[in-house]
C-alpha cells in the first residue's frame, strides 16, 4: 500500500513532537523529584535546628547525654514539638504517648532499614566523644553535623541524613497530583499535535495535489490549465515551470493546428488547378497543347517546391539540416546572387544594387545555403516591392560579425508583423499576400539557414519605406564549425 506525501508529513511531524513532549516530560519529571527532593531536605535542616535549640536546653538542664541514651523517647518528644502540625506530628505523639520504640529503632541488624523512612529515623545525635547517643550510622558515614554547645563549649553534635526518596504520606500525594497533571498535559500535547500535524499536512501538500491535478490534465491533452500557488517557495517555483510548460504547450498545439490547416490550404491551390486543367482534357473543353502542358508543368512545380520547403524546415527542426562547411567569401556569394536575380528585378522595374567593404568578409559555412538564403530574401523583395523601387544589400564587419543587410522600398510591413515575419506559412494581409505566389515558408527557411550558421537574423522598417532584414554571421577567427551532414 503506497503511503501520500501528506501522511508520511503528518507521520514526521507527530514524531518529531512526540520525541520532544517525551523528552520534555522526563526531564520535568526529573528535576521535579531532584527538586522536591531538595525542598524537603531544606526543611527537614530547618527542624534541625529547631531540634538543636531542644536539646541544648535539654544539656543545660541535665548536664549529660546519659538519660537520652536510655529513653531515644525524649528525643521522639523532641521531634513532635518542633515538626508543624500534620500527620508526622501525631504519629510521632503516638509513639511518645505508647512508650514504646518502633521497629525499625531496634537493635537487631535484620530489622533495621538501609532508607529509613521518616526524619527522625535518619537523625544522628553524637556526645562530646563522638559517641552515638541517638540514631545510627547508615552505610558507614555519618551526615553533615551541626555542633551542640553550652556555655560557648561543643558537648554533641547533631546531623541528619538527606532523604533518598519520599515516604511521607502527604509528600507522595503531593508528587502523585503532579504526575497526573504531567499526564494530563501529555495527552492534551499530544491531541493537540495530532490536529495541528493534519490540518498542516494538509496545508503544506495541497500544492503538491494542485500539481498532480494539472499535469494529469496535460497529459489529457488539456493545456489551457493553469496552477495557482502564492506559497513563496520552491513549491510555487515549480508550479510556475507548470504553468509555462502548460503554456509552451497550448502554443504548440495551437501552431500545429494552424500548420496543418495551412499547409491543407497550400496543397489544396494547386492541386485544385491541376485537376481543372485535368478535368477540361478529359472532358474535351480543353485541348492538349503548350499552354495547357505549361500550366500544368507550373502547378507540379509549385507542388514541389512546396514540398522541398517543407522537408528543408523538417530537417531544420531534427537539426539534420545538410551542411558542407568551409571558408567562404560573402560578399563574392552576395554579389553571385545579385547578379542571378538581376533579371527578375528588370522585369520588376526594380534597381537592385550592393554597396560592400573593400575587403573580403570570411565566414564558415556552406556556400549553397548561403545562396539558398539570399535567394529567398531577393525573390522576396523583388515578389512585394512596388515597380519603380529599389533594393539595396549592404555588407559590413561590425564587431567580429559579418552584418548582411537588405533594404527594400515600399510597401512597407506593420510594425505588429515584424515578429512574425519568420513564422511558417505566415503572410502579411494585404499588399504582401497570395496574389503574388509564395507558400509563406522561404523567411522561415532563411532563419533555419542563419541559425545553423550560429548567425543571428530579425526584421524591422527599412529607412527606404519598406522590409530591412539584418542578418549577422560570426567571421571565420570567431565561427563555430556546424557538423558535416550528408
Amino acid at each position: 500500500m503506497k503511503i501520500s506525501i501528506q501522511y508520511k508529513l503528518f507521520a514526521i511531524m507527530l514524531l518529531a513532537i512526540l520525541s520532544v513532549v517525551a523528552f520534555m516530560t522526563l526531564v520535568f519529571q526529573w528535576s521535579f523529584d531532584r527538586g522536591f527532593l531538595d525542598y524537603v531536605n531544606v526543611e527537614e535542616q530547618a527542624e534541625i535546628v529547631l531540634l538543636e535549640k531542644q536539646l541544648e536546653n535539654y544539656y543545660n538542664t541535665h548536664q549529660t547525654w546519659a538519660e537520652l541514651k536510655g529513653n531515644p523517647l525524649l528525643v521522639f518528644a523532641m521531634w513532635a514539638e518542633v515538626m508543624p502540625n500534620g500527620k508526622g506530628k501525631h504519629r510521632l505523639m503516638e509513639i511518645v504517648a505508647k512508650g514504646r520504640m518502633p521497629d525499625s529503632h531496634h537493635s537487631d541488624n535484620e530489622r533495621r532499614d538501609d532508607h529509613p523512612r521518616y526524619p527522625i529515623q535518619r537523625t544522628v545525635i553524637l556526645d562530646e566523644a563522638g559517641e552515638i547517643v541517638f540514631g545510627r550510622i547508615t552505610e558507614g558515614k555519618l551526615p553533615a553535623l551541626r555542633a551542640l554547645e553550652y556555655q560557648g563549649k561543643e558537648v554533641g553534635r547533631i546531623g541528619i541524613y538527606p532523604p533518598q526518596k519520599l515516604m511521607e504520606v502527604n509528600q507522595l500525594l503531593f508528587v502523585q497530583k503532579q504526575q497526573e497533571v504531567i499526564v494530563l498535559t501529555c495527552l492534551a500535547a499530544i491531541l493537540i499535535t495530532i490536529v495541528l500535524s493534519l490540518v498542516l499536512a494538509w496545508h503544506w501538500t495541497k500544492p503538491i495535489r494542485l500539481l498532480s491535478v494539472a499535469v494529469q490534465k496535460l497529459a489529457l491533452g488539456d493545456y489551457s490549465t493553469r496552477v495557482n500557488n502564492r506559497s513563496g517557495d520552491e513549491l510555487e517555483r515549480l508550479s510556475h515551470d507548470v504553468n509555462t510548460l502548460a503554456k509552451t504547450l497550448e502554443e504548440n498545439e495551437q501552431q500545429r493546428q494552424q500548420w496543418v490547416s495551412d499547409i491543407a490550404h497550400e496543397l489544396r491551390t494547386p492541386l485544385t488547378g491541376l485537376k481543372g486543367e485535368i478535368e477540361g482534357l478529359q472532358d474535351g473543353i480543353r485541348k492538349p497543347g503548350p499552354q495547357t502542358y505549361t500550366n500544368l508543368y507550373n502547378g507540379v512545380t509549385r507542388l514541389e517546391r512546396l514540398v522541398n520547403d517543407l522537408y528543408d524546415l523538417t530537417r531544420g527542426d531534427m537539426g539534420n539540416f545538410a551542411m558542407m562547411n568551409k571558408q567562404l567569401d560573402l560578399c563574392a556569394l552576395v554579389e553571385s546572387s545579385l547578379a542571378a536575380h538581376q533579371f527578375e528585378a528588370d522585369l520588376a522595374g526594380l534597381e537592385l544594387s550592393c554597396k560592400r567593404p573593400d575587403t573580403s568578409l570570411y565566414i564558415l559555412g556552406d556556400g549553397q545555403r548561403i545562396q539558398q538564403l539570399m535567394s529567398n530574401l531577393l525573390i522576396n523583395s523583388i515578389r512585394y516591392t512596388d515597380s519603380g523601387g529599389k533594393v539595396i544589400v549592404t555588407l559590413a564587419g561590425v564587431e567580429r560579425s559579418a552584418v548582411l543587410t537588405l533594404d527594400d522600398s515600399k510597401p512597407g510591413v506593420p510594425d505588429q508583423a515584424l515578429s512574425r515575419l519568420f513564422d511558417r506559412l505566415y503572410r502579411v494581409e494585404q499588399s504582401r499576400n497570395r496574389s503574388f505566389g509564395g507558400s509563406g515558408l522561404g523567411l522561415a527557411i532563411s532563419r533555419q539557414i542563419v541559425m545553423a550558421h550560429n548567425g543571428q537574423i530579425h526584421a524591422s522598417v527599412s529607412p527606404l519605406g519598406g522590409l530591412q532584414i539584418c542578418v549577422r554571421f560570426p567571421l571565420l577567427d570567431e565561427a563555430v564549425s556546424c557538423p558535416i551532414k550528408f
